[in-house]
């Protein structure tokens, strides 16, 4: 089964498509916030739940703290890819 890893381009298109920011205003810098780039909470839900839908796995709202930065929001959604896929292989 190949690995699935969540990219800044996923990210990026996560961002233009469903949460509707221009592409213009998405940085590819890891350390950026979403805040500084006029992401509000609002958006930062959306973003939650878009990321849960593609990847089958349920992010609790204790764990959005993680999702505060581009790099946060790659790294951590890796990291919860990496456990489905290890929970997921377990059960075979």
């Amino acid at each position: 089964m190949e690995q699935q890893e969540f990219t800044f381009v996923d990210l990026k298109k996560i961002l233009i498509n469903r949460v509707g920011i221009p592409e213009q205003d998405i940085s590819e810098d890891p350390n950026i916030s979403f805040e500084e780039m006029g992401i509000d909470s609002l958006a930062r839900v959306e973003l939650q739940l878009a990321i849960q839908q593609k990847y089958g796995f349920e992010i609790d709202d204790s764990e959005t703290r993680y999702i505060t930065t581009i790099g946060g929001a790659i790294d951590f959604t890796n990291r919860r890819i990496r456990e489905k896929e290890s929970s997921d292989a377990r059960s075979y």
